[in-house]
């Protein structure tokens, strides 16, 4: 179990955790370019989910192709992790954004941590020390600096909703990865889900077909003309493939606590290169926020590391030789 591996092990997923969040925070400006061109938001979501799930369901044919097949009673996780946790949240989040401020729309669904503790602690019954609850609450406080929640206060109800979904289905992507887990590898959970989520994308397309055409078209940065295809295959392969195979592989080492906190580097991430390649600049109070949010995510990890510790502790003597009596 997650809560009893050994300290190597724990760094491992964090390491995985945090490169996952890398990956996907990476996209943030190839998404913005996207956005500049015909492409819907719709539209943007459905080239990142079907380029992911092709690249992640050639990966698992080449290494494990004997490996792939899902037992009959276990359907019901693996649709609900693709199609609900991976592209409804996609849809839910865009329509938040569409009605609500960006930063908001970024604090409601990075809620998704507190929801994550809320269900290991009250369903799966859990303990849960205090200090993990004071990292999820100081990240969250960076999250409010970073978005600068202040500066929007006439808030729609419906965008609201929305956001707050976009939370639960985030939330429901990693307790549903810890699931799946236990009897699956990574990257046949990964790849499961992301074509599944991509088959409920695509026929979404059926009402509003995708504009292939906009593909040969380029999209300029800094003086630069960016082939769009280009830009999808980096949203799709990196912000979407990589993202999810690196997540869901560092959950086989951290519990869910752990990598829904740490998935909250994607926003620092993101702002960071938006700063570097869009030339978008971060105000002193964003910068303060990210390091608060760092912080807060560095705390958690230390109660996670503590109880690990303690666990391996408690069990060490289980693991030692007994010595015959002389």
């Amino acid at each position: 179990m997650v809560s009893r591996s050994r300290p190597g092990s724990l760094a491992l997923g964090l390491a995985l955790g945090a490169a996952g969040a890398v990956a996907m925070g990476s996209s943030a400006p190839a998404l913005k370019l996207l956005a500049r061109t015909e492409l819907s938001p719709v539209n943007v979501i459905q080239v990142r989910t079907v380029v992911g799930a092709l690249a992640l369901l050639t990966a698992a044919l080449l290494l494990r192709r004997g490996r792939l097949r899902i037992r009959p009673g276990d359907w019901w996780l693996v649709v609900l992790y693709g199609v609900v946790t991976l592209a409804v949240n996609q849809v839910v989040y865009t329509v938040a954004l569409s009605r609500i401020p960006v930063g908001i729309a970024l604090l409601l669904e990075y809620l998704s941590p507190v929801l994550v503790a809320l269900w290991v602690r009250f369903v799966q019954r859990k303990h849960l020390s205090g200090l993990l609850w004071v990292g999820i609450a100081v990240a969250l406080c960076g999250l409010a600096l970073i978005s600068q929640v202040w500066t929007s206060f006439a808030l729609d109800g419906v965008g609201v909703l929305f956001g707050l979904l976009a939370a639960a289905t985030l939330a429901g992507r990693f307790l549903l990865a810890e699931r799946g887990l236990r009897d699956y590898d990574p990257l046949v959970m990964a790849t499961w889900g992301t074509c599944l989520g991509a088959v409920a994308l695509t026929l979404a397309g059926v009402v509003a077909p995708f504009p292939f055409h906009v593909l040969g078209e380029v999209s300029a940065v800094g003086g630069v003309d960016v082939p769009v295809w280009l830009l999808a295959l980096w949203v799709g392969l990196v912000g979407m493939a990589g993202a999810i195979l690196l997540s869901v592989t560092a959950q086989r080492s951290i519990p869910p606590t752990s990598a829904s906190l740490v998935a909250t580097l994607e926003i620092v991430v993101g702002g960071v290169l938006a700063m570097l390649v869009l030339g978008e600049r971060l105000g002193a109070v964003q910068m303060v926020g990210s390091v608060v949010m760092l912080a807060g995510i560095v705390i958690a990890q230390v109660a996670v590391a503590r109880r690990n510790t303690a666990a391996v502790a408690a069990t060490a003597p289980e693991l030692l030789p007994t010595r015959s009596a002389s």
